[in-house]
């Protein structure tokens, strides 16, 4: 069977795509960043886009439902309910799957935690009548809970899972290959000590 690439082979690729990142990057020319617009919103189904008053709808974020989140940070249902860093497209994932109704607003931020997914979702829960939307779902506590639930068996949730883990590796291999080339630098080309010349009959 014909052999890998050896370590030292491997250690070469991962400096050689680095530089050529970085050269990428040199050339690259310089872009206005335009931050997003914290007022954008997303309506589910998509024809109620504009015939929804979001405002007065309950609204759920990210760190209600967060395991890793702590009370003061805005986690609102037991750990044993919730789930591990969900993001707002999963949760409107979960919404669709019970036929509700909201509004998500991707680029809002809690104001507790800066460290925080951004984002978060209004729900229609009751219709016109008063009367829940989903049988399941009869307040904003039944729908947090359902979240924490469904959350983590979505498919988007598992790819954007490992789309995540392959960046950090990626990120980590690169990383490794700036500081080994960073070290060599430093070190420079070894020199050879001088010996002494050993004159005639010694």
């Amino acid at each position: 069977m014909p052999k890998g690439p050896s370590k030292r082979q491997q250690k070469l690729a991962q400096r050689q795509a680095l530089a050529r990142q970085e050269a990428a990057y040199d050339n690259e020319p310089e872009v206005d960043y335009a931050p997003p617009d914290p007022n954008t919103k997303i309506t589910w189904p998509r024809m109620m886009a504009g015939q929804i008053d979001a405002s007065k709808l309950p609204a759920v974020w990210p760190n209600n439902i967060n395991r890793l989140k702590t009370i003061q940070k805005g986690r609102r249902i037991s750990k044993e309910q919730c789930c591990d860093n969900p993001i707002v497209q999963e949760m409107g994932e979960v919404c669709q799957f019970l036929k509700l109704t909201h509004v998500m607003e991707p680029y809002k931020v809690i104001p507790r935690d800066n460290t925080a997914y951004p984002g978060r979702i209004r729900v229609k829960i009751f219709d016109d009548d008063g009367k829940p939307v989903n049988e399941e779902i009869k307040c904003r506590m039944d729908l947090m809970r359902k979240m924490g639930e469904m959350v983590p068996k979505l498919t988007i949730r598992a790819k954007r899972i490992k789309q995540e883990r392959d960046r950090h590796e990626q990120y980590k291999a690169q990383y490794e290959a700036y500081v080994e080339k960073k070290i060599e630098k430093a070190a420079g080309p070894r020199k050879k000590k001088a010996g002494r010349k050993k004159g005639p009959g010694k």
